[in-house]
């Protein structure tokens, strides 16, 4: 295929005018447990801020309530708020705790792009995408004229391909400052000399298909449902704009990168009950640890995609049948909280992901993260999507 169906290097692109500090904010999708950090970061953030339009997860049990905020505020702000640059963005990420990535800014095509079972697209989600968490995207997408999203898409380029078309061209200055609400520091510069990054895209998609006899260029590694929703909107109702969806592409390789499990946090009445029931159900070779709040070791299977499905399965079948719910959460300290109990998961590594998914299809939700909460991306860029 022409790598421009794929991919254009070479659209308009929407940057915040002014100090890109006072518009980014991390990933709605973060902190879910934790309404402080936003309710803080409310008060420092000045007015017309990515913060105004997106909707945190841990709020969306006032989802319309919030929605009609998020269409007033684009209704007052809108795309002066922007201004356009044609390019890709080469972006360099510093993050809190001292790892920096790169990556480049640039509209994938929604056709190239699938989350089902066992597609063959030239990008795939790398994890199962729960249907259900669609529609309120879909109401937020259909809210804006624009999309500010905080997809990440993976591309196994170990010889760094992609860096070396950056490092060989002019760029130009875009932003270059601190993130609130402890996102560390963020640099964004322009491309506009493209041909080498489809140069390093087209070898990169000859590179996967010598090493897994497929063609494909990208697992989603962040945002899986956002990119979803793109591609609902985009085949429920087709506009000149909503066919391509702005995302960020970084190299699985990239050291500031960093996979990091993503634990379980079941809020439990019956800890007892809990630890019975679990030790009962779910047997195997490896060890983790629940957290009552003290880690006591448990049996789990040593594949550790089966141990995120037995545990799963288990939870599920728990809550139901005695109330509570589950969290998903980053960082070991979180498992550590009165009334539940903590599941420590173990992490599926980097050089495990591409292998896994080409030969298995998608993993379950919530199997991995790629660094902390506050390393995720901020919403910068946006694009127009009316």
């Amino acid at each position: 295929m022409i790598l421009r169906d794929l991919v254009d290097f070479s659209s308009e692109i929407l940057i915040p005018k002014g100090d890109v500090s006072d518009f980014a904010v991390v990933a709605c999708d973060q902190f879910s447990s934790n309404p402080e950090y936003w309710n803080a970061l409310k008060k420092t953030m000045p007015p017309f801020s990515a913060l105004e339009l997106i909707l945190p997860e841990c709020f969306l049990y006032e989802k319309e309530k919030r929605l009609k905020s998020i269409s007033d505020a684009y209704e007052k702000m809108g795309t002066d708020r922007f201004y356009p640059v044609t390019g890709t963005v080469a972006v360099t990420r510093t993050t809190p705790f001292g790892r920096t990535r790169r990556g480049i800014v640039a509209p994938i095509n929604l056709d190239c792009y699938d989350y089902k079972t066992g597609n063959k697209a030239l990008i795939r989600a790398s994890e199962r995408t729960v249907e259900e968490r669609i529609p309120p995207r879909v109401a937020i997408r259909e809210a804006l004229g624009v999309e500010i999203p905080h997809i990440l898409l993976l591309v196994d380029d170990e010889d760094f391909l992609i860096d070396k078309a950056v490092d060989s061209v002019k760029k130009t200055s875009l932003y270059d400052c601190e993130l609130r609400g402890g996102g560390g520091h963020i640099m964004g510069e322009l491309v506009t000399d493209v041909a080498p990054l489809y140069a390093a895209c087209e070898k990169i998609i000859a590179k996967m298909e010598s090493k897994f006899s497929q063609s494909l260029f990208a697992l989603v590694g962040d945002g899986n449902h956002s990119l979803a929703t793109a591609k609902y909107c985009a085949t429920a109702k087709r506009t000149p704009f909503n066919g391509m969806a702005l995302v960020e592409i970084e190299n699985i390789y990239d050291e500031g990168l960093v996979f990091e499990p993503i634990h379980r946090l079941v809020k439990c009445g019956d800890k007892k009950a809990f630890l019975e029931g679990f030790k009962a159900e779910i047997k195997g070779d490896a060890e983790t640890e629940l957290y009552l709040p003290e880690p006591i070791k448990v049996a789990v299977p040593s594949d550790k995609v089966q141990a995120i499905i037995d545990v799963d399965r288990f939870c599920e079948k728990f809550v139901k049948n005695h109330g509570g719910d589950v969290d998903y959460v980053h960082g070991e300290e979180m498992l550590r909280r009165d009334g539940h109990v903590g599941i420590r998961m173990r992490e599926v590594g980097r050089g495990e992901l591409f292998g896994y998914v080409l030969s298995n299809g998608v993993l379950p939700k919530k199997t991995f993260s790629l660094g902390e909460a506050q390393e995720k991306r901020y919403y910068v860029e946006a694009r127009k999507i009316k």
